[in-house]
């Protein structure tokens, strides 16, 4: 056992400084515990282990806001946070409980405790979907581990029993999100279900919780060509809320963007890109893996497309087209230059986009933009190893940001027809993420 821990070390240690992706296995996850809490809240694993007295391993949600051991959040409203922790008991092993702890008289303690449905969490949020200004707790849970669909479960702690009361469960969602479609200041759960089978299904499901009962308000069909929802957003505009729900296609090489509104005429959502004679979405369908965001910061969230503004660009750089839902056609918002894989983007000025070369040295990950009229260096950005960085080697370079053991540098060239200065470049070099 001491060698196995001393090579999962050496595999940890060897992947942090390649600056690749390592997903531990199961029998890693053996060998490495999640961390525990500490200051203040040091004594709550010693609640944990006083409760848990056969023995326990810890579980931890691996989608949303909330994927740590011990997740803290105020349900009761006294200014102090109770914890939500997952757990599988060493004497109930394929099983998986909620531990509910709070601090009383200054110590923490498990106050109540529920059996999960299934054998694993996949997501923990706290939201008010009833309105009485109180926060519910809703838990995806895994009947099956690493599943895509996931059982829908929410609980609301009662303080004066000092107890965990399951008031809803049974559905089946791939994804969800809490939302205000219908302006009546409470949010409700848009549900994103995905069937597979002889014929694959896919819709959005709008449900509302007023006192805590669950009422279907509307549903829409969505694009069944899909593998999973992995990011769900939401833009204001005008008073209304309009939902981004990004998935990936089936053929693990595309992506497309459900856009999700309140149509006060159908009194009912709509997803207006969605092709009922064709039963895809392919206006928002393109290539580039990337998700949809607020990419230029002016508060509206752009769905990124394929674009061939600039020509003969080199394999390892997109050129991307950004729009926005604009109540019709997709609409322009920006242009930007992605190396693959390298985990930023750079946003060119309209102006410039058919003014431009562009090269790129794999050996060096450098991307260098040029233009087209006095053939000279515009700007170059590259990221470097924080590990391989040092000042003197990279003196002609400014940091732009750091990221996951990355220094994200670039320089401005000697373009006398396009220049871009140095804090705008800031502006313009962002980090991202490739889904």
């Amino acid at each position: 056992m001491k060698s196995a821990k001393i090579i999962a070390l050496i595999l940890v240690v060897a992947a942090v400084f390649s600056g690749c992706s390592l997903r531990i296995s199961s029998s890693m996850d053996d060998l490495i515990s999640p961390i525990s809490p500490f200051g203040d809240n040091a004594d709550i694993k010693s609640a944990m282990d006083e409760f848990a007295g056969s023995g326990y391993s810890l579980k931890t949600p691996h989608l949303g806001s909330y994927i740590t051991a011990y997740n803290f959040f105020d349900l009761d409203g006294d200014k102090s946070d109770e914890a939500i922790v997952f757990y599988e008991p060493s004497d109930n092993l394929g099983t998986i409980n909620m531990a509910l702890i709070k601090k009383v008289d200054d110590k923490w303690r498990v106050i109540d405790n529920k059996k999960g449905i299934g054998v694993d969490v996949s997501s923990l949020s706290f939201e008010d979907v009833d309105g009485d200004g109180r926060y519910e707790i809703i838990v995806c849970w895994d009947t099956i581990s690493n599943s895509t669909n996931h059982e829908l479960a929410m609980y609301d702690y009662r303080k004066e029993s000092n107890k965990l009361h399951c008031f809803y469960k049974g559905l089946t969602v791939n994804n969800y999100i809490a939302v205000d479609m219908v302006n009546d200041s409470t949010p409700e759960l848009l549900m994103f279900e995905l069937n597979s089978g002889d014929y694959s299904t896919a819709k959005a499901e709008l449900y509302s919780f007023t006192s805590k009962k669950a009422r279907l308000i509307s549903e829409t069909k969505l694009d069944a060509h899909i593998t999973s929802y992995n990011r769900i957003q939401v833009e204001t505009v005008k008073g209304e809320n309009r939902v981004f729900a990004d998935a990936i296609g089936s053929n693990g090489s595309s992506m497309l963007t459900e856009i999700i509104r309140w149509s006060s005429g159908y009194n009912a959502i709509v997803s207006p890109y969605y092709s009922y004679s064709s039963g895809r979405t392919p206006d928002t369908t393109r290539s580039i893996m990337i998700t949809s965001r607020d990419i230029n910061g002016d508060g509206r969230i752009e769905v990124p497309f394929n674009d061939s503004s600039v020509k003969k660009l080199p394999k390892a750089v997109s050129c991307v087209r950004w729009k926005f839902y604009d109540d019709g056609p997709m609409a322009h918002a920006c242009y930007s230059l992605m190396p693959k894989g390298d985990g930023y983007l750079v946003i060119i000025p309209d102006d410039y986009i058919s003014k431009i070369d562009v090269a790129y040295n794999q050996e060096q990950k450098l991307m260098t933009v040029i233009s087209k009229k006095d053939k000279k260096e515009v700007f170059s950005v590259r990221p470097v190893l924080k590990v391989k960085y040092s000042k003197s080697k990279y003196k002609d370079y400014e940091l732009m940001f750091e990221k996951k053991g990355y220094y994200f540098l670039a320089k401005t060239g000697d373009s006398g027809a396009i220049k871009i200065p140095l804090d705008e470049l800031k502006k313009q070099v962002l980090s991202i993420e490739q889904d």
